[in-house]
């Protein structure tokens, strides 16, 4: 569970061809392997991603791993996968048909596709593997809580049966731990200890697996027998491991990598990078993953609304943006994140800065300031790598009257002390909020997986169920606007900002995952971190 709680608050820290992203519209580089010029796509080449860690298994559906996703998405197939727009596209599905009232999803398979050891992939391969991740609770097996059953008419025929409508059933299954795993190599073996299968995959991608070197690298190598549109350009990708970023943003430098996460990138000399367009191209990467903080509910001054619409009034989120940030995460303005543009209430926005009325607020809820010239203090339990965005935080809260310690910690001991205690008086965290809008109910429906302020309202649990089996789009962004007016109303946490990064490549890296097929890349063509398409102009 923690692993997946780690996937869900901190994926965004690192950003690369290696990661997830978004944003983008549809097209394609349909050509085949045929070399080619400046002008087009060339064979051949290694690809370097750095990692600060190894994977945990290459198994991509026992646990949720960070390290292997990137990995594994090149390895293995979904049904479908979702783009860096955020749009479900076919994978081993090459489409799907919805019954009218949405408690039936068919999936029609690709027959040409084929495990690395000769066998074809069918309908069995998805039964078990979902079969599996449902009956033993792996990693992502909530993906299926609103499937009843899972059929195989035939060898390309995949059915679920649900329960009730899932408006995200699709994006979830397209997401994270959802990929196709062989049933002849894997059946009636634990998938958490088969270390055969785990070490040394058999797979059913663009890439196969070739070597893994126990705290250096994972070496992955084109697939000549690939069944997608074309096989992969690049000859080999390695996956190194750099754990000090210092050293691998000077292995970027040095050209020993081929790429690096904006994160690992000096603020001092990101924007001399980004200005420097004889070397390098910029991605400006809109998540939607604000960093935000959260209350507790139950006990403390926070747990008095109107404390909590103080630190509203209080927090200048602008400032914050542009003092922790450079102004590179832009202010968030609402109570889910921005970028869901169709969603957002914008009669129910979270307030503009108002010291003063911060204080007000404070008054009317009873405190007085002592001779120190606070109302009260209190400790700030912060996730270690949000430790400057905290600081400017907590200098508006000391501005209107709260004294702030800091209380820097690790992860696991901030997941066990906030999570799994509930020892927090306010709190900080960011994290994926999707894949669709739909992903936000995570943060604030009673059983929500990162509801951290533990928050629950009726009214709100009923419109999110409402939001999940809604028929349409439209239908769906009415739930979630009415359920910001509660979000204002009680103030269980605060979007301070977006997720926004803008990410430097070299020049020489084409068909980019996150660059629009119209400017030279792939991003509507392929998954996440999905290498099919890249291909090296040096």
């Amino acid at each position: 569970m923690k692993k997946l709680m780690a996937v869900l608050l901190c994926v965004l820290l690192v950003v690369s061809l290696a990661a997830c992203g978004g944003g983008g519209n549809s097209g394609g580089n349909s050509g085949g392997n045929s070399g080619g010029s400046s002008d087009g796509p060339k064979v051949g080449g290694t690809y370097v991603i750095p990692n600060d860690a190894e994977p945990s298994t290459l198994n991509p559906d026992a646990i949720s791993d960070d390290y292997n996703y990137p990995i594994v998405q090149n390895l293995f197939p979904r049904l479908y996968k979702l783009n860096n727009a955020f749009q479900a596209i076919p994978d081993l599905a090459t489409s799907y048909d919805v019954s009218d009232d949405a408690l039936t999803y068919t999936f029609h398979l690709r027959d040409n596709a084929v495990w690395t050891d000769g066998e074809k992939v069918t309908s069995e391969d998805v039964l078990y593997t979902f079969n599996e991740i449902i009956d033993n609770d792996y990693a992502f097996s909530s993906v299926f809580a609103f499937v009843d059953s899972i059929e195989a008419p035939d060898d390309y025929t995949v059915v679920f049966k649900m329960k009730e409508p899932d408006g995200s059933f699709i994006s979830n299954l397209s997401w994270y731990g959802t990929f196709i795993l062989p049933k002849h190599v894997l059946e009636g073996t634990d998938w958490m200890t088969n270390d055969d299968f785990s070490n040394n995959p058999v797979t059913c991608g663009p890439f196969k697996f070739d070597a893994w070197n126990k705290g250096t690298d994972v070496q992955i190598v084109r697939d000549d027998n690939y069944w997608g549109e074309h096989t992969a350009y690049l000859d080999r990708v390695i996956y190194t491991v750099i754990s000090d970023g210092s050293t691998m943003y000077q292995a970027w430098l040095n050209g020993e990598i081929d790429e690096i996460g904006a994160f690992y990138i000096p603020t001092t000399d990101l924007d001399g990078i980004v200005a420097d367009t004889e070397k390098y191209y910029t991605v400006n990467q809109v998540w939607p993953s604000p960093w935000y903080i959260a209350f507790n509910l139950k006990e403390g001054p926070f747990a008095d609304p109107l404390v909590r619409e103080a630190i509203a009034y209080g927090v200048d989120r602008e400032d914050v943006s542009i003092k922790a940030t450079g102004g590179y995460k832009p202010a968030n303005n609402h109570f889910i994140p921005d970028s869901f543009t169709d969603a957002v209430n914008d009669d129910a926005m979270e307030p503009e800065y108002d010291n003063a009325k911060a204080m007000e607020l404070l008054e009317q809820a009873g405190y007085t300031k002592n001779a120190e010239g606070y109302y009260f203090e209190t400790t700030f339990a912060v996730m270690s790598g949000f430790d400057d965005f905290c600081k400017v935080i907590a200098d508006h809260m000391e501005k209107m009257g709260i004294k702030v310690t800091l209380n820097v910690l690790d992860f696991d001991i901030w997941s066990e002390q906030v999570m799994d205690n509930y020892d927090f008086e306010i709190t900080v965290l960011g994290g994926f909020q999707g894949p669709d809008v739909l992903g936000t109910t995570r943060r604030w429906t009673t059983d929500g997986s990162t509801n951290i302020p533990q928050y629950s309202r009726k009214e709100v649990d009923e419109l999110a169920k409402k939001a999940v089996q809604a028929a349409t789009d439209e239908e769906r962004n009415d739930y979630i606007k009415q359920i910001q007016v509660y979000l204002r109303e009680d103030i269980p946490h605060l979007l301070i900002v977006n997720y926004v990064d803008i990410q430097p490549y070299n020049n020489y890296i084409k068909g980019n995952p996150y660059v629009s097929v119209k400017d030279g890349g792939s991003m509507e063509n392929v998954g996440f971190s999905e290498m099919t398409e890249v291909w090296l102009d040096n």
